[in-house]
């Protein structure tokens, strides 16, 4: 995402934010699909005190859904958006937010990283921006990221002009660039989907299969 762009997504929010306050509705949409991408994003993984990055974190809402559901995580979140992190923070009283630009900044790193929302709307060249979040994530994560994508299946009476609608098959070709081990979730909503890369993807090279089934 180049300079220029950047700049407009944080004048986008913050103008959302002038209108809507400390909202769902600011980052984009409502308390209930809100918590059901936040429920996605974590399904596929047992939290053991691990540490996650929420990428693209808005207020840290996801801290919330966590706090509420009793995961042990050990919860940052990472915006761009200094002005949608000040007002996470007076939310949330204990929760651990930076403004950071995380794709261009040194490497910070994570037992798991999460995106949510991020790359909904059309900039220049989306797919390089899927593809550099791809890497930044596999080097950081150290156990495995998710990333959620509005799809390219959406029927013509959803479609808006401003967003970006993301081929689920492309992105599965992606990920499969970082491990075998991969999960894409298109179950949740119609036009939505997530997908899941594991980075601990040894596996038993006597049986060819990953630890976790040996006894079945």
């Amino acid at each position: 995402m180049q300079k220029n762009e950047v700049k407009k997504v944080i004048e986008r929010y913050n103008k959302r934010l002038k209108k809507f306050g400390v909202k769902p509705k600011t980052l984009g949409w409502d308390k209930e699909r809100h918590f059901l991408r936040y429920h996605i994003l974590l399904s596929q993984w047992t939290f053991n005190n691990n540490s996650l990055l929420d990428f693209g974190c808005g207020f840290g809402d996801m801290y919330n859904y966590i706090q509420e559901n009793k995961l042990n995580i050990i919860y940052n979140g990472y915006d761009i958006n200094n002005d949608l992190i000040k007002e996470g923070i007076k939310k949330y009283q204990k929760i651990k937010l930076k403004s950071v630009d995380f794709l261009n900044s040194k490497d910070y790193y994570f037992d798991f990283i999460v995106s949510s929302g991020v790359h909904n709307f059309k900039i220049k060249d989306n797919w390089e921006f899927i593809e550099k979040t791809f890497e930044k994530f596999n080097r950081c994560a150290k156990k495995g990221f998710a990333i959620n994508f509005i799809s390219n299946k959406v029927q013509k009476e959803f479609k808006k002009e401003h967003l970006y609608y993301t081929s689920p098959s492309k992105i599965l070709e992606l990920a499969y660039q970082f491990s075998n081990k991969v999960i894409l979730r298109n179950d949740y909503m119609p036009f939505e989907f997530t997908i899941f890369i594991d980075l601990e993807n040894d596996y038993d090279k006597r049986k060819i299969i990953y630890p976790k089934f040996k006894k079945i």
